[in-house]
């Protein structure tokens, strides 16, 4: 009876589990692609330092979204930021990660969703044991953030599931 009991438990902790309730990028699919070349953006702010980055992560079309085009630049050992593009009309969209605040930033997306998702490591506790896992979506033209969870791995390891 107390076998039956625990693999009872157990079934139920899986089908709940984090990793069930992640959304899935073919839960957001792409609902339209740009026709022609993307529209480079108005280099001000940041972006204007990276124009030559820019142009060239944009010169093979947009490679999330349908339309946008994901521009990741390093800036250190487990350190990137990235710019993202609306390759429609030049827009840059706000991205909210990145640089030292994201430690270990690994960015996953692809051309047929709308879905990003976004590891990295949480450094605040001093300890390099905690992993975020964030999701966002892109189909209203802005990122929106979908769900976070966070997870612990072990000391010096790296938040790639």
């Amino acid at each position: 009876m107390m076998r039956l009991i625990f693999a009872l438990l157990a079934a139920i902790l899986l089908a709940i589990s984090p990793a069930s309730a992640e959304p899935k990028f073919g839960d957001y699919p792409t609902k339209m692609y740009l026709k022609g070349r993307p529209i480079l953006p108005k280099f001000a702010g940041p972006a204007a330092q990276f124009k030559t980055r820019i142009r060239n992560g944009m010169k093979s079309g947009p490679n999330y979204g349908g339309h946008f085009s994901v521009i990741e630049i390093g800036c250190g050992t487990s350190c990137i930021f990235a710019f993202l593009i609306d390759g429609r009309d030049g827009r840059l969209v706000d991205f909210p990660l990145g640089g030292e605040d994201n430690y270990q930033l690994q960015l996953h997306y692809g051309i047929d969703s709308t879905l990003l998702q976004a590891d990295w490591m949480d450094t605040s506790n001093g300890k390099y044991d905690t992993c975020v896992r964030r999701f966002y979506d892109v189909g209203s033209g802005n990122l929106t953030k979908i769900s976070e969870a966070t997870y612990t791995i072990e000391p010096s390891s790296f938040c790639s599931q």
